[in-house]
């Protein structure tokens, strides 16, 4: 007779995995794939007087720093933080890569969205070489021209990445969830263990938390993570598979000698 306790645990878990399947957030990375980049130009650099003369962008006042949201001011102050670039004779620009959480997630270490000063008011932006520039006044009354941004790493497709995750995760959590829904269902035994329920939680645990542990952690972006788990999963299946069967052939035993 089968544990309803472990029963119900078995129904839990593979309810949740069939949701982790569906949750764009669970066994993903926690940084959007493309680069962001973030850059400030003082107004006491040669850059800054070049960019803003194409334009014959006016200068005299920028919006206030304070008024920028608690992002766009770290992200300003990080900026400001780096050494100036010298490529090409003195340009006095100050970069900074910029990492944007993926959205689905409910933690983020980094940004929500990019930290882009622009506000809709024209009066403070202008456009050069493709590029959008917004002034800013620090406190101590310097101006900054500030250019955020997206860099394409790559060609990609609308909703061919969310397909493919979608069926990765189905080939690694599929299986498990077969086994399990199946040990739990059927009338036959062998029975659930716990064991194999434990390591379904654990499973669950694994799959939601994936995305914070590559955030606060050194662990390196997914190479052999996925392929590692999957080897384990299967093992925990024919381990359990194995098991059964000589429970099985140990009461048929018994039940002869009896």
């Amino acid at each position: 007779m089968k544990s309803r306790i472990l029963l119900g645990i078995s129904f839990l878990v593979v309810f949740l995995l069939l949701c982790a399947i569906i949750y764009p957030g669970a066994l993903s990375k926690p940084y959007d794939g493309d680069s962001r980049h973030y850059s400030v130009i003082p107004e006491s650099t040669e850059s800054f007087n070049e960019t803003a003369s194409v334009e014959n962008f006016t200068t005299e006042s920028g919006i206030p720093v304070e008024k920028l949201s608690e992002s766009q001011q770290r992200a300003f102050r990080d900026a400001k933080e780096q050494p100036r670039e010298n490529e090409h004779g003195p340009s006095g620009r100050q970069s900074k890569d910029i990492l944007v959480c993926d959205s689905t997630l409910v933690f983020c270490d980094e940004y929500r969205e990019l930290p882009d000063p622009y506000n809709g008011d024209h009066q403070y932006t202008f456009s050069h070489d493709g590029n959008q520039y917004t002034l800013v006044e620090d406190s101590d009354g310097e101006q900054y021209l500030v250019q955020a941004g997206f860099q394409e790493v790559g060609p990609t497709v609308n909703g061919i990445d969310g397909i493919v995750e979608t069926l990765g995760k189905l080939l690694l959590l599929g299986p498990y969830i077969i086994f399990l829904a199946y040990r739990g269902w059927t009338t036959n035994p062998p029975n659930l263990t716990h064991s194999s329920v434990g390591y379904g939680f654990a499973l669950v645990g694994i799959v939601f938390l994936y995305p914070y542990l590559l955030m606060f952690t050194d662990i390196s972006l997914p190479s052999w993570h996925l392929p590692a788990l999957a080897v384990i999963t299967w093992t925990v299946i024919f381990i359990e598979i194995r098991r059964g069967r000589s429970r099985i052939k140990s009461d048929i035993c018994q039940g002869s000698n009896w």
